[in-house]
């Protein structure tokens, strides 16, 4: 039995970055617990980059900024599975432009 008792449970992470993202950090400790991890990214680069990492990833891309591709990203998780557990929000949108 898993300490936090996620054993079978199911969680979205979003915001998947690199192996120094909180995404990345959180998504090792849940499928650690024997969750299972659904991961949305933002491109098939970043994809292909948690591909490389995690082979057998559930790994949908999602543009949250894009209204369409948010209604899609809901109806891919509908069909994968029959309920979500939770949720790890680790989008973070940043204007680096002015320093």
């Amino acid at each position: 039995m898993s300490f936090l008792n996620l054993e079978g449970k199911v969680y979205l992470v979003v915001g998947f970055a690199n192996r120094k993202s909180i995404a990345w950090s959180v998504s090792q400790s849940l499928m650690e617990e024997g969750a299972r991890v659904l991961f949305s990214v933002r491109s098939e680069k970043r994809k292909n980059e948690l591909l490389s990492l995690l082979p057998k990833a559930e790994t949908f891309v999602c543009d949250f900024e894009n209204n369409q591709e948010i209604q899609n990203l809901a109806e891919e998780i509908n069909q994968s599975c029959k309920e979500l557990n939770g949720i790890l929000h680790s989008i973070a949108f940043a204007n680096y432009s002015e320093g």
